[in-house]
């Protein structure tokens, strides 16, 4: 028997009555689908969250980096002396001050920066995020990881992005993590943006069986690839598009596959005005003083680092297309229905040259080079977003027209699929290891340092980080005591599945189908800790 759908049926159905009546009248609802229907809030809460996946493995200990542990730098047997951060020389600056705030440092700054905790620093090319965090918005998750560590960029990748680890128990899952949490909630099936993706491809976290959305440019994206308001242009896509419609209008019959190509047609139709919009071309968003542009995608908007010679900037060229990407991301959130974005930035393999060295002086310059530079863009993201939402989201002193959220809606989360080797390697930069860092911000982020204090965990049974005594027996270091691997004490699904569950709105049965390790407590202790296998996880954190 034929199965009759066009998009003029399935808009109205989707259009009919609450979210939960709208997608009841259609046909062919997989049974997870409508169980969903009854469950959490995701989306109809108005939360939202932007991904950004550092690829390559972030080297956490040149983030945030544990300055007063001996074993880091200074001493003999010190893991890092080429690579390490210096402290401020500076009469009066005592990193041992727990101050409970972070310092404000000039774009130039060469030190670490005191993050205000009595032990850990910044690096300072993350100078940025320091308003965010004394506003009380960003959570400082270090030492995050999971069990059987792959040292594999693509297979570790896999895991991050589908919400799985290296044992055979967990690791075969199909679809990604985003797209299960977008798919849960039943979104995707009444808004033609759910989730979306602005890189080159999309990523593992948002692929699965029904579309999610991928956007290497808004700007070309559209049927001529080049949209005019008026002339032959604009006449000819008015043909496509109602051909598009006429073509809609027509039944099928039931086929493997038709109906998901079908959805997939309809989202692209119902996708292409949306980013006609001049606003989705604009760059006009300033920082507090009303001329620092927040996303700059030239040099004449970006900022000159002092006293850098050739000049450098604090995107730099390489960093304008991810800022603009981290810009749609927001405008997405700000100004349609989609409830998770994401973008990627490249670049974090840093097996050399990690960071300058000044060869007419013999020195290396730790806060400069390439390590450096990547961090900046993340800093400058994050903080463009901070400002973004809280000037012209919801309620912002410049709210825009039609603004959806604000910054108390939005949460902001890294990953990375590995960190790096806790010692320098001979080529001045570092090899793949074991657990790194992952920032999350937003106006309802309870904003604390974990992993990296001397504050006693009841669940660690002693202090979050054991001091090495210039040698090798602190948390730089694991199983191999050559190289060293920064010890796990957080599961990045612990980080995720409360995200998902405290801020975006799942209920912890749909969570417990999101991240399938939830369901055993006894064994993952994702939830409240515990310990796994050998090691001692502290489980959720309270972050939202």
């Amino acid at each position: 028997m034929a199965n009759i759908i066009t998009r003029r049926s399935f808009l109205s159905a989707a259009g009919r009555g609450s979210i939960a009546l709208g997608l009841a009248s259609l046909m062919n609802i997989p049974p997870f689908l409508k169980r969903a229907l009854a469950e959490g809030s995701i989306g109809i809460n108005n939360k939202k969250l932007i991904f950004i996946f550092l690829r390559g493995g972030n080297d956490g200990v040149n983030n945030v980096i544990p300055i007063l542990d001996p074993s880091y730098r200074g001493t003999a047997n010190a893991n890092r002396n080429f690579l390490a951060l210096p402290t401020d020389p500076a009469p009066g600056v005592d990193y041992a001050a727990a101050t409970g705030q972070a310092d404000i440092v000039p774009l130039n700054y060469p030190y670490a920066v005191r993050l205000g905790n009595g032990f850990a620093a910044l690096n300072p090319a993350l100078r940025d995020l320091a308003p965010i965090f004394n506003a009380g918005d960003l959570a400082i998750i270090q030492r995050a990881g999971y069990r059987s560590l792959s040292r594999s960029h693509f297979d570790s990748e896999q895991y991050w992005e589908k919400g799985t680890d290296g044992t055979s128990a967990n690791r075969n899952v199909t679809n990604g993590i985003w797209y299960r949490t977008v798919v849960e909630s039943g979104w995707n099936r009444t808004h033609a943006l759910s989730g979306v993706s602005l890189q080159s491809n999309l990523p593992a976290s948002l692929r699965g069986e029904q579309p999610m959305t991928n956007l290497s440019s808004i700007s070309r994206y559209n049927l001529l690839g080049v949209y005019n308001a008026s002339g032959s242009t604009n006449m000819d896509r008015v043909k496509i598009l109602n051909a598009l419609d006429a073509g809609y209008l027509q039944p099928f019959p039931a086929k493997d596959n038709r109906d998901m190509v079908h959805t997939l047609g309809i989202q692209f139709r119902d996708t292409l005005d949306i980013f006609q919009d001049p606003m989705f071309q604009s760059n006009a968003w300033f920082d507090t003083d009303g001329s620092t542009y927040l996303f700059p995608n030239s040099t004449a908007q970006d900022q000159a680092i002092p006293g850098t010679s050739p000049v450098q900037y604090r995107v730099g060229s390489g960093g304008y297309g991810f800022l603009s990407n981290i810009r749609n991301c927001a405008q997405m959130l700000n100004n349609t229905d989609a409830i998770i974005t994401g973008t990627e930035i490249g670049g974090w393999d840093t097996h050399t040259a990690q960071v300058t060295y000044d060869s007419a002086n013999m020195v290396s310059l730790p806060h400069l080079g390439g390590h450096a530079s990547l961090l900046r863009r993340v800093g400058a993201a994050y903080y463009a977003l901070w400002r973004y939402f809280t000037l012209y989201g919801r309620g912002g002193t410049r709210e825009i027209p039609g603004a959806k959220v604000s910054w108390d809606d939005v949460v902001v989360v890294t990953m990375s699929e590995f960190g790096r080797t806790s010692a320098e390697n001979d080529s001045q930069g570092t090899d793949h290891g074991e657990s790194s860092v992952m920032y999350v911000a937003g106006g309802a982020v309870n904003g604390a340092i974990h992993g990296c204090d001397q504050v006693n965990n009841p669940k660690l049974s002693g202090p979050n980080w054991a001091i090495g005594n210039g040698g090798k027996n602190g948390a730089l270091y694991s199983a191999d005591t050559s190289v060293g691997y920064l010890r796990r004490t957080i599961d990045y699904r612990s980080v995720l599945g409360e995200l998902i569950r405290d801020h975006l709105g799942a209920t912890q049965n749909q969570l417990n189908r999101i991240i399938p390790a939830y369901t055993n407590e006894t064994v993952e202790h994702l939830l409240n800790g515990g310990m796994v296998g050998t090691t001692p996880i502290i489980g959720e954190l309270g972050i939202v």
